[in-house]
Formats: structure tokens, C-alpha cells, sequence
């Protein structure tokens, strides 16, 4: 069982946890993780007059290969794939029947959209034991992310949310972004199973 603090700081925060489970082989093992955070707990917003209404659910998967092992450290490398659903609401006015920046009208409306991304990595780390059954795992990759954003209201194709001036945060529908990623952090678990020397 592992938990990834760095995500509370994360300007999409999630609270993390994983387990990372063998796959009948002493080298190879899967890791699989699942966030929810909410930008009511987000420290990034703190300072600003507006906090937007943000839903986030992330997950990641990540195939490992142990290539070094002794009792106190394990190195590994291997894919990663991860995939975060952000939803954002509000209530504004929205144009309606629009066409080609035109709109026939304004409506107050309850707006919903999703910021869906996906990144692809290659990571490589090292993984500590204590003697407690505690471990510390550390870990880098590079890759690739992209990210595209969906209206989830009806009839409401084109709009943008107050307060996003970060281009990580771009939520106008329709977007489509692709840029290289790079992923650092470290774990830290609690050993439920038993692993060989």
C-alpha cells in the first residue's frame, strides 16, 4: 500500500493511493493507483478572490521491471500510463445558438465540462525497505501528455470558466494540446506481502 503526497500539491490536487502487486515473477510487478481531489482542498487557490468548482479523479498504471535487488533497495524501469478526468462547474451566461462567433442569444446557465487527459512515460526509480515494513520509492520519466476538453452540457458547445489563466488549465471545449511530460515524485508504502532477498 503506498500513498504519493506530492499530489496534494498539485494545481489538479488529488489525495493518492496505490499497491503495486507481483506478477508470479520476483522481477516483475504492477502497480496501480486511484486519486479524487477537490479544489476546495487545494492550496494553489488560496490567495485568489475565486476558487473554481473542480472535480478530480486520476488514475495511473504502471508495468515495472526490477533490474536490480538486494534486501534494502530494488531498482526498476518500465511504461507508465496515466489518466485524469477533471470536471468543472459554474453558473454564467452562456451564449446560445451560436455560429461563427454569433450568438443568437444569452442564457444563465449550469454549465459542466471535462478536462480529459492521458500521458504516456517511461520511469525509472529505486525503491527502499526499512525495517519497520516501510518503504520509500523515488522515481523519474519522461513522455508524452495530451489533453482535450469536452462540453458535458447540452446544447452549450463553446464557453470558458473564470479564473483559468494557466495554460495547464485551458477548459474551453474543444481544446486539444500535446506536449512533452516529465513525471518526478516519491511514494511512500507499507509492505503487506513478503519479498524475497
Amino acid at each position: 500500500m503506498k500513498f504519493s503526497p506530492l499530489t496534494l500539491f498539485d494545481i489538479d490536487n488529488t489525495v493518492q493511493f496505490g499497491v503495486e502487486i507481483p506478477l508470479g515473477h520476483e522481477k516483475l510487478t504492477l502497480q496501480q493507483d486511484l486519486g479524487y481531489g477537490h479544489s476546495s482542498f487545494s492550496i494553489w487557490y488560496s490567495g485568489y478572490d475565486y476558487r473554481p468548482n473542480k472535480e478530480i479523479f486520476k488514475t495511473r498504471t504502471q508495468l515495472r521491471y526490477y533490474y536490480f535487488g538486494k534486501k534494502w533497495a530494488r531498482g526498476y524501469v518500465g511504461p507508465e500510463f496515466m489518466f485524469k478526468k477533471v470536471i468543472y462547474r459554474e453558473n454564467k451566461f452562456v451564449g446560445m445558438d451560436c455560429v461563427n462567433g454569433t450568438c443568437g442569444y444569452f442564457e444563465n446557465k449550469d454549465i459542466k465540462s471535462a478536462r480529459l487527459v492521458g500521458a504516456a512515460h517511461v520511469k525509472a526509480g529505486w525503491q527502499f525497505y526499512f525495517s519497520n515494513r516501510m518503504t520509500l520509492d523515488v522515481f523519474t520519466g519522461f513522455g508524452l501528455r495530451q489533453y482535450r476538453v469536452r462540453s458535458l452540457s447540452d446544447g452549450v458547445d463553446d464557453f470558458n470558466f473564470s479564473g483559468s489563466g494557466y495554460f495547464w488549465e485551458n477548459n474551453r471545449p474543444g481544446s486539444i494540446e500535446t506536449f512533452p511530460s516529465l513525471a518526478m515524485g516519491f511514494n511512500i508504502g507499507i509492505m503487506l506481502g513478503k519479498f524475497e532477498d
